[in-house]
């Protein structure tokens, strides 16, 4: 009977010597009952238990599912040098089939970064224009006014002439008398609100040759029309394209100006770019092909910003302008016979040309010795060039055959860097979800056999783990060994010879007149000056030199993105733990073999993502030594450029040589010190792997855990014919 809520006395009555205990008495059955109700209450705790361990496993899945999403999506940077009127422009319009890009009898604009993307939302061409401050503005005018103000030791009529063009192109000739006061004015920037409000500008057209007409303002000026154009307060124009996506879905061109520039963002920018470019063009007439100084100027001096800085793994030269030709005159010159009756004359000089000019390049190329040095490469698939010509591509009854002109082959290039980075993606995100599939797939059977199986292949890969890992991180501390006791070096190197360095820069036994507004801009510019031939001088970095010359080679030897076998990511590329060979041993046991797959995913997840991860801290690390000096320098720079009158460029010097020899003792070992705690910050990605992949093979080895049933093996199939496909 139940007798829950009875008043039956206790039958266990208490004896005459206890009546006065208060303590209540239990039956047997009572008992039994608290002692049930405990149990019961712990298979309950263990039931909320594996539900917790189930939602932990649910959600791990869907933290995955996630991160699927999250993979490659930074595009394929292609940078494009080359001086004005070599024929940039044409390139480009006639690669993507448009009238793109203003080009003509207009002056091109110097500055300005123009990027080409694909419009891949809708059939409309649109450029967005950026703009530099209205602060970086007014400074740059207070420059600008002080240039055209002085009289003295600074007086330099090219830089004079850069002064008045900025000024008279945006506000016409009335600009030249107008005070800072009156240039600041918001009516003269009425036609471009956003500059005011700091917001970008964006055009949206039908037609390119619209949108070409459209931009025209803000990348060019016409010289005999002064006022309106607006390339002085512009950072960059950013153009997308459409029905392109074959070309530029995952490639961005982006048009870098060689050119000197007083303003600090857009310097900036050029330089960020730069360091972005996964490969670059450099873009000469082919007339001065084997002799362009310009050319091969701008490459070498930004080497370290697209190797050590940057992440460049090819370069290619391209010859423009093939079609210029004076046939008879050629063939005088090159005692060259019309022996082939199939071809005309001119393309007989045309096609004798090109292959002359691609054997100049490449051994002006080969005897640039530091290009080689700074990328790490022997291949010769590094380096390429092509020979074009855009006129012969566009024209109605053309001399060459298309083949001939070679734009096709530069479209090709697109295209390959398209489709590689599509194919990463895409490769990314279905092995990700094979993976996925594969864990939930081997969590349906979790019996006592398969677990100690599981348990007994746990222990196989934790040994092989911890292995190959040591192994990693014996590597990275032979690199952080090496950069330590090399930048030890280094920094005293560079204390001993920052003053002589300096004085070579800021003291050289030149003409005064010719150097003064030189060391302004460069005062001006935080230590940083560009030439109009694209030659660059660096204060800060070269007071860095001696640092970054100790470790230059080592650095690119480590950190190269060239496949090497001393490079850091060729070593996270060997460590494999769950080979092929490996899943295959296990094909007579599914479970075992989806799990294995799945861990195999992981790794291959994780080490791509560490791949990137270290591309882009290498690039700033490596820049730690001169940034460093730059925040030491910068209140010495400030007050030497305020510095104005008779004998002011002797002040300068002195002020910044003083600055140096106050600063020498601290300066270059604080910089030390500082890339030595990011080296070790980049280097503990050993502790990432251990945490991730172990996490990994807990909830695929260790976890008791069955999912719901779920209809998976189909789509896994699926997805490893998508896989088989790439």
């Amino acid at each position: 009977m139940d007798y829950r809520g009875s008043k039956r006395p206790c039958l266990n009555m208490p004896d005459k010597a206890n009546t006065g205990s208060k303590r209540p008495c239990l039956t047997s059955d009572k008992a039994d009952t608290v002692m049930n109700v405990s149990k019961a209450k712990e298979i309950m705790t263990k039931v909320d238990d594996q539900l917790n361990n189930l939602a932990k496993f649910i959600e791990y899945i869907r933290e995955n599912i996630t991160k699927l999403d999250a993979g490659i999506t930074k595009k394929t940077t292609v940078g494009v040098f080359g001086r004005t009127g070599a024929g940039k422009s044409s390139l480009i319009n006639a690669i993507l089939g448009e009238d793109l890009l203003p080009s003509g009898t207009l002056c091109a604009c110097t500055s300005v970064i123009i990027q080409i993307e694909a419009n891949v939302t809708d059939s409309s061409y649109t450029a967005e224009i950026e703009f530099i401050s209205k602060e970086a503005w007014e400074d740059e005018l207070k420059t600008i006014l002080n240039v055209l103000s002085n009289d003295g030791e600074e007086k330099d009529s090219a830089v004079i002439d850069t002064a008045k063009n900025k000024i008279s192109a945006l506000y016409g000739e009335k600009g030249l008398s107008m005070t800072l006061k009156d240039l600041m004015k918001a009516d003269n920037f009425s036609d471009i609100p956003e500059f005011l409000n700091c917001k970008p500008k964006k055009i949206i057209c039908k037609k390119a040759l619209d949108l070409a007409d459209e931009t025209q303002c803000y990348v060019q000026h016409d010289r005999s029309s002064p006022g309106g154009w607006y390339w002085p307060v512009v950072k960059s124009v950013t153009i997308k394209v459409p029905n392109c996506k074959d070309l530029l879905e995952h490639t961005v061109l982006v048009d870098l100006p060689g050119l000197g520039d007083y303003n600090k963002s857009r310097d900036q920018m050029w330089r960020s770019k730069l360091r972005d470019c996964s490969t670059v063009w450099i873009v000469s007439e082919i007339n001065r092909a084997g002799s362009d100084d310009d050319a091969w100027k701008i490459l070498t001096s930004s080497i370290t910003d697209l190797a050590q800085r940057g992440e460049c793994r090819s370069l290619s030269f391209i010859c423009t302008k093939t079609d210029d030709i004076d046939p008879q005159n050629y063939m005088r010159l090159k005692k060259l016979k019309h022996d082939n009756l199939q071809i005309t004359q001119e393309e007989r000089c045309i096609m004798h040309r090109n292959e002359t000019a691609k054997e100049m390049v490449k051994n002006t190329f080969h005897q640039i010795h530091t290009v080689k040095k700074h990328f790490n490469c022997d291949d010769d698939n590094f380096f390429s060039v092509y020979t074009v010509s855009s006129r012969e591509f566009t024209k109605t009854n053309p001399i060459l055959n298309p083949e001939q002109t070679e734009i096709p082959k530069l479209r090709e290039l697109l295209k390959k860097y398209s489709k590689s980075h599509t194919n990463e993606i895409q490769h990314h995100y279905i092995s990700g979800a094979i993976g996925i599939l594969s864990l939930i797939e081997g969590s349906k059977e979790s019996n006592d056999d398969m677990m100690e199986e599981k348990s007994k292949l746990y222990k196989n890969l934790e040994n092989k783990f911890r292995n190959a890992l040591q192994h990693l991180v014996q590597y990275c501390g032979k690199i952080q060994s090496s950069l330590e006791e090399l930048l030890l070096k280094g920094a005293k190197e560079s204390e001993e010879k920052c003053l002589a360095i300096a004085k070579k820069i800021i003291s050289p036994d030149i003409d005064g007149r010719e150097f003064h507004r030189k060391l302004t801009a460069l005062c001006e510019n935080d230590g940083y000056y560009r030439s109009r031939t694209g030659e660059t001088q660096d204060l800060n970095r070269s007071l860095a030199e001696p640092m970054e010359q100790q470790i230059s080679q080592t650095y690119t030897d480590f950190f190269t993105v060239q496949v090497t076998e001393k490079s850091l990511l060729a070593c996270i590329d060997k460590f494999i733990i769950i080979p092929d060979d490996l899943i295959t041993n296990y094909n007579n046991s599914p479970v075992l073999r989806h799990m294995l797959k799945f861990l195999q995913t992981q790794e291959m997840k994780l080490k791509t993502e560490l791949t990137q991860t270290i591309i882009e801290r290498k690039k700033e690390i490596y820049d730690i030594p001169s940034a460093h000096i730059k925040e030491t320098m910068q209140q010495a720079y400030k007050c030497a450029a305020d510095i104005t009158g008779p004998g002011s460029m002797k002040k300068k010097q002195d002020m910044l040589l003083n600055h140096i020899e106050r600063s020498k003792s601290t300066m270059f070992q604080n910089a030390r010190r500082e890339m030595l705690d990011e080296l070790y910050k980049i280097l503990n990605f050993t502790m990432e792997i251990q945490t991730t992949l172990e996490k990994s093979m807990e909830y695929a080895l260790l976890n008791a855990n069955t999912l719901p049933t779920i209809e998976i093996s189909a789509k896994l199939e699926k997805l490893k014919k998508f896989s088989k496909v790439l």
